[in-house]
């Protein structure tokens, strides 16, 4: 009897052995909980205002990427020995579309040495600033001027951009750019005042806006060739709060290279709209 039992536990247990072989226990991993990100502002004379829109981060794992998480995100590591190396860079919604995350290459990487905890959550809030490389060749903020003229002798200067101090249409500081449309002047369209070289590869205009009508941007540029050219290029939709978008700029710039450049902004009233506003500021051109 005692043999019989003995031979019946032993191909149970090879079964059991075999299934642990087969079937490995996962890992358990640590979490990470990122809310938001910091943008710190290192020289603001240079670099403007701190405000941002990164709404997504890239995170890598000692060099080996983990994914691309949408902000606020709780994000699962299988972490390595007792820690290891979490690196974040910021990712940005690309000329207002939700579907294009990418890293945005003016910003820096954040890194926390990530201890393992499994099955537990670390807070981490990612601090980045702008690169060593990044060049701000033209910037305006409305705090003590406005750099925008009419594109043309026959817009006054009712129809184009104007600064206002009205704190209750200002997004921060002492002044915004304003647009205003009416039956008399139901049409804007300005140019910066000033022209400013794009460097060849990445670059992007940053403005924040709030707006009761869509407006267009667009650049303005003496090709290399001395012909001069504009084209709008970006629509931004209308919009009853502030908001900060991206708009990429290379393909434009890689298309008419030129050495002197402009910022161009219009805006319309629709049909059956009597009256309309865009209100804009911290515009910064970002470039290498």
């Amino acid at each position: 009897m005692r043999l019989k039992i003995l031979l019946f536990f032993v191909p149970v247990l090879l079964s059991v052995s075999g299934c642990n072989v087969i079937n490995p226990a996962e890992p358990v991993p640590t979490y990470v909980k990122i809310d938001s990100v910091i943008l710190d502002i290192t020289d603001p004379s240079q670099q403007g205002s701190a405000s941002h829109n990164i709404t997504s981060v890239w995170i890598y794992y000692n060099n080996t990427p983990v994914g691309i998480f949408d902000l606020p995100c709780h994000v699962p590591v299988i972490t390595e020995g007792e820690s290891g190396k979490l690196s974040v860079i910021p990712g940005i919604t690309l000329n207002g579309l939700v579907d294009l995350q990418p890293q945005y290459s003016f910003y820096t990487f954040d890194t926390l040495t990530l201890a393992s905890n499994p099955g537990n959550t670390v807070n981490f809030t990612p601090v980045t600033s702008y690169t060593a490389a990044a060049d701000f060749p033209y910037k305006e903020d409305f705090e003590v001027g406005n750099s925008f003229l009419p594109f043309t002798p026959e817009l006054t200067d009712d129809t184009s951009i104007r600064r206002t101090g009205d704190k209750s249409l200002v997004f921060e500081g002492g002044g915004s750019g304003y647009i205003e449309l009416n039956s008399t002047y139901p049409y804007s369209e300005s140019i910066s005042n000033t022209g400013f070289p794009i460097a060849p590869g990445e670059a992007y205009l940053e403005i924040n806006y709030k707006c009761s009508v869509p407006f267009d941007v667009g650049l303005y540029n003496t090709l290399n060739s001395g012909l001069d050219m504009f084209e709008y290029f970006w629509t931004i939709k209308s919009t009853d709060t502030w908001k900060k978008m991206y708009v990429d700029l290379a393909t434009y710039s890689g298309k008419y290279p030129g050495k002197d450049y402009k910022l161009m902004i219009k805006a319309a009233l629709p049909g059956g709209q009597a009256t309309g506003y865009v209100l804009i500021d911290n515009i910064k051109i970002v470039t290498y």
